[in-house]
């Protein structure tokens, strides 16, 4: 920016400016695109010269061979990364890149309840019970056991032996049984419970 402001106080045929910065010549080059106001009075001072001077932007690699380099280029990136403060506002796009931050911050990490406590698929299947011990284990796990019935686009279940809506989560309680065994590696003590109070049917 400096540099055109004194192209633009002292008329010449032509203008070449030489950067370091290859990101920031490549940044200037989708000018159309460009909502940062810096960038928009880059491109505007441009296009006032550009009729009394041809404009030369270069890149020209001054630090490649020079001992640090490694370390100004990472401090210069930190730098880009913190919030001018010189200016009080947000463009839309620096709004959006911090609200998907946040995001992806947040769905990265897993949920505390104890129905997502499976960390690999295919735990039902390593038990060494029966096929229908596995299917059973398998239902109950992701909570789609053959008791639930859909209802004007609601969910609603069958009655348990005790008169009360055979949920998962009931079934579990009513067995006297816990999450901890249900996520268990074998599963078989979750399976013998349920046939001894005779729920396997709605699992």
């Amino acid at each position: 920016r400096e540099a055109l402001d004194f192209a633009l106080r002292f008329e010449t045929s032509d203008t070449y400016i030489l950067k370091d910065s290859k990101s920031s010549i490549q940044y200037l080059k989708n000018w159309p695109k460009i909502p940062e106001k810096t960038g928009q009075e880059i491109i505007s001072k441009i296009v006032t010269l550009s009729p009394k001077s041809r404009v030369c932007i270069q890149w020209i690699p001054f630090h490649v061979g020079v001992f640090g380099n490694e370390v100004t280029d990472l401090l210069a990136k930190e730098g880009s990364a913190l919030l001018s403060a010189a200016s009080g506002e947000l463009f839309a796009s620096e709004i959006f890149s911090i609200h998907r931050a946040k995001a992806n911050s947040i769905w990265k990490v897993p949920p505390a309840h104890e129905w997502y406590a499976g960390n690999r698929p295919g735990l039902s299947v390593q038990s060494e019970g029966t096929r229908s011990a596995q299917t059973a284990l398998a239902r109950l796990r992701s909570g789609h056991i053959k008791s639930l019935k859909f209802v004007d686009k609601e969910k609603t279940y069958s009655s348990c032996p005790c008169s009360c809506p055979a949920s998962p989560a009931h079934v579990i309680d009513c067995i006297g049984a816990s999450a901890r065994l249900l996520w268990s590696e074998g599963g078989n003590g979750l399976v013998i419970l349920l046939e001894r109070h005779g729920i396997m049917d709605l699992v």
